[in-house]
């Protein structure tokens, strides 16, 4: 027989016609799903055995995706920060109580008002007095994104410690040192264990040794024709010197003075 028209589901059942509303719904909603594999529950495929010192080092300084994404917006959040703690006083009259009295009753410095409720002189800060703030936070932010383009995890980190001080608010340097120091944190274990998210050391992976101890190693080490300690110009080894047989005499002990009779 002749098997069913091409596009239409075929059932248990072995119906091949257009399936009705709840045949619809259940493939739709009751079909057991496919198990997902989440890229981060599985172990990192990567044969660190085979890798140099500097592919190793490489790879415990450099950002990996998730932190880049982390830098991004972390830059981003920066840039909205910097503008939204710093535009609106430059546009509108932000009233700062001065900290001190008037000196003479109600009688205020040039460019302040008294204010009776709180008897005290009131100013408004003028639009260049947040020009610097604004400037140092851009730029910091921009840091941030610069840090995150040139892949590198300690600048990253000081950038992002950097601008959460930066704003002088506790509220905005937990977020940044917290980032910051999950970046660090990362390049940690990537140092100790191959992977920023292992537990523990990946098969076949050991911390490469510090970037100079090698060419220390290499400039200590003896060149080839180079000639030892101890050898002549033959290349054998040369007797230690032999104590001198010929005899000294001691010198006899200096007589002490004998101090004057009164």
């Amino acid at each position: 027989m002749p098997g069913p028209p091409t596009g239409l589901p075929t059932f248990a059942n072995g119906d091949s016609e257009s399936p009705t509303v709840w045949q619809r719904l259940s493939q739709t909603f009751l079909r057991p799903p496919s198990p997902a594999r989440h890229p981060s529950a599985e172990p990192e495929h990567v044969d660190v055995s085979r890798m140099t010192d500097d592919e190793k080092r490489a790879r415990i300084v450099a950002v990996d995706p998730t932190e880049r994404k982390v830098g991004f917006a972390a830059a981003i959040l920066g840039v909205a920060l910097a503008l939204y703690a710093n535009v609106p006083p430059m546009t509108t009259k932000t009233v700062v109580p001065w900290t001190t009295s008037p000196p003479k009753g109600t009688t205020c410095a040039l460019g302040l008002t008294y204010a009776a409720k709180t008897k005290t002189c009131n100013g408004i800060y003028p639009p260049s007095h947040y020009v610097l703030p604004l400037i140092v936070s851009l730029v910091l932010a921009l840091a941030i994104y610069i840090t995150v383009l040139i892949r590198r995890r300690a600048p990253l980190a000081f950038t992002m410690v950097m601008t959460g001080l930066a704003f002088g608010s506790l509220f905005v340097l937990l977020p940044y040192g917290f980032a910051g120091g999950w970046v660090m944190l990362r390049a940690w274990r990537t140092q100790k264990n191959g992977s920023p998210t292992a537990r523990t050391p990946l098969t076949g992976w050991t911390a490469p040794p510090p970037r100079g101890s090698t060419r220390r190693a290499k400039a200590s080490a003896p060149r080839s024709g180079q000639r030892g300690k101890g050898a002549d110009s033959t290349g054998a080894s040369r007797k230690p010197p032999v104590a001198n047989k010929r005899y000294t005499p001691k010198s006899p002990p200096k007589k002490k003075a004998t101090p004057p009779k009164g």
